[in-house]
């Protein structure tokens, strides 16, 4: 049984990476990119590196350029060949930390859970829209 959860943890860990390496080259094509938040550098986003077991791949966002929707739907063409993970995007922009809340999309195969909250944005962004997507509830 040990080898079964072994092997398992194994695929897991091999999806995950496979779908950094690939977010991590897609979003090179809209912005730089840099190393986990807090950052050293104004960098657009960066792509966590460590797995933590959820099926899913976070982008942290710090230039809002990175949430138009031709940036996430190439993310969600990304991650439809991997039904049951997701790439969740949070907004960590420089300089609110504190006085923004929490907040970013989860980008599924078949879905986009919106949770942004744009009153906080400058105006350009405050009309970001994205097609199906739907907003979040308490059982996301």
């Amino acid at each position: 049984m040990a080898n079964e959860q072994d092997s398992d943890a194994e695929r897991q860990f091999k999806i995950f990476e496979d779908i950094r390496d690939r977010a991590f080259a897609l979003l090179e094509q809209f912005g730089e990119s840099g190393y986990q938040p807090p950052y050293e550098s104004e960098v657009d986003y960066s792509v966590e590196g460590d797995f933590t077991g959820y099926p899913e791949v976070v982008v942290y966002v710090d230039n809002l350029k990175m949430l138009r929707p031709s940036v996430i739907d190439a993310l969600q063409a990304l991650i439809v060949k991997y039904p049951g993970w997701q790439i969740t995007v949070t907004v960590t922009v420089r300089g609110h930390y504190d006085d923004w809340p929490n907040m970013g999309l989860y980008v599924r195969p078949h879905e986009i859970i919106d949770g942004l909250q744009r009153q906080y944005f400058p105006e350009e962004f405050q009309n970001l829209v994205y097609e199906g997507a739907r907003r979040g509830t308490a059982y996301d």
